[in-house]
C-alpha cells in the first residue's frame, strides 16, 4: 500500500472522527485503518499533531475514546463571513427569481457551511454583512412552476431518459410530446430545453404550460456536442429561433450612459457615435421578445436592421393602438 493510501486513510478517519458522537478509541482506529495496535497509536498521534482532538467522557468503561473538536478541519477548508453572506444573497436573489427547486437547497447548504466554522463570529460577521450589502428585490410578474414537474425533469435529465406530456402551440392545438431533455431556463418565464426525434434543433416549451408529465422507461443519447451557453446566445432571453436574425439598433443620446453599461446580449457590439447616439448589433432569435424589450425605451430606440423585426415592432404596436 502505496504513501498516497495511509494519507487517505488518515483524512478519512479525520472526518469520521469530526462527526462521531462516542468518538474513538485505538481499537476502534485499528479496525478502521486495518493495521497494527501501534500503527493505530501513531494515526492518533498523527491526527492530534494536524488537528485537536478531545476525549469523549465515558462512565460505562475505562476504554478512552477521542474525536475532532468543532472546527477543527477549518484548517483545511474554511468559510469566510463574506462568503457565507454572499450565498445568503445569492438564496434570496434566487427566491425571488423563482429559481424555487434550486433555492430550496441552499438553506441545508448554508447551515453546513456554518456548523463547519471555527467560530461563532464568523457566522455574526456574516449577517451582519447581509445587513450591509442589502439588495431590492425586483418585484416583477412570474409564472408559478411547479415543484414536481420540475423534480421529474431533473430526475429524467439525470438519467437521460424521454419525458412525456401533452402541450398547446400558440394555435391552441394540443399534441402528445415525447422528447430528450437537455435543460431548464429561469426567467420571467420558465422553459425547458429539449429535442424530440422529429426535430433538427433543441426547442424550448414553457412550463406551465406541459401537463401530464410523465418520464419514461426509455434512454436517449444526449448530443454531446450540446452546449447550453452557445444554445443560448443565438436567442434573445429564452426564445429561439433556427436562423438568429443579424440585429442593428439605434439608442438615442438621452440613454446613452445607461446603454454602455446595459448588457443587452452577450455576443453584442457597442459603437458610440459623435452625436451622442449608441448604435448596438448583435445576432440573436426571438423577435417578439426583442420587441417586448425595447418598449421600455420608448422613442429612445430605432430599429435599423432587420425588415422583419420592424414589421413585427409595427404589428405589436399597431394591435395595442387598436385597443385605445
Amino acid at each position: 500500500m502505496g504513501r498516497g493510501d495511509d494519507i487517505k486513510k488518515i483524512l478519512n478517519l479525520a472526518m469520521n472522527m469530526r462527526t462521531s458522537v462516542q468518538g474513538y478509541s485505538i481499537q476502534d482506529i485499528k479496525d478502521e485503518c486495518n493495521v497494527s495496535l501501534r500503527t493505530a497509536n501513531r494515526i492518533k498521534n498523527i491526527i492530534d499533531d494536524v488537528f485537536e482532538v478531545e476525549e469523549v467522557p465515558n462512565y460505562t468503561t475505562k476504554v478512552k475514546k477521542w474525536r475532532l473538536k468543532r472546527g477543527t478541519l477549518d484548517r483545511i477548508v474554511a468559510f469566510t463571513a463574506d462568503e457565507i453572506a454572499t450565498l445568503e444573497d445569492c438564496q434570496t436573489y434566487m427566491k425571488s427569481q423563482n429559481f424555487t427547486n434550486r433555492c430550496d437547497l441552499l438553506p441545508e447548504i448554508i447551515k453546513k457551511m456554518k456548523f463547519t466554522t471555527l467560530s461563532n463570529s464568523v457566522e455574526k460577521d456574516a449577517e451582519a454583512l447581509l445587513e450591509y450589502h442589502g439588495f431590492a428585490v425586483h418585484q416583477a410578474p412570474k409564472i408559478k412552476l411547479d415543484t414536481e414537474v420540475i423534480e421529474k425533469i431533473s430526475y429524467a435529465m439525470l438519467a437521460e431518459k424521454y419525458i412525456t406530456f401533452r402541450y398547446k402551440n400558440k394555435k391552441g392545438e394540443e399534441k402528445l410530446r415525447k422528447v430528450a431533455p437537455y435543460a431548464i431556463i429561469y426567467s420571467e418565464y420558465t422553459y425547458l430545453v429539449a429535442k424530440g426525434d422529429e426535430d433538427t434543433f433543441c426547442k424550448h416549451f414553457l412550463l406551465y404550460k406541459m401537463q401530464n408529465v410523465r418520464v419514461t422507461d426509455e434512454y436517449y443519447e444526449k448530443d454531446e456536442n450540446f452546449d447550453l451557453q452557445e444554445h443560448l446566445s443565438k436567442a434573445f432571453g429564452a426564445f429561439q429561433d433556427l436562423e438568429p436574425m443579424k440585429i442593428k439598433l439605434l439608442f438615442s443620446a438621452n440613454v446613452r450612459e445607461a446603454i454602455e453599461n446595459y448588457n443587452i446580449h452577450p455576443n453584442q457590439k457597442l459603437e458610440l457615435n459623435p452625436d451622442g447616439t449608441t448604435t448596438v448589433t448583435f445576432e440573436a432569435g426571438g423577435a417578439y421578445e426583442i420587441c417586448w424589450f425595447l418598449f421600455r425605451w420608448g422613442k429612445d430606440v430605432q430599429i435599423l436592421e432587420p425588415q422583419e423585426l420592424k414589421d413585427t415592432y409595427k404589428k405589436l404596436l399597431n394591435e395595442v393602438i387598436e385597443k385605445y
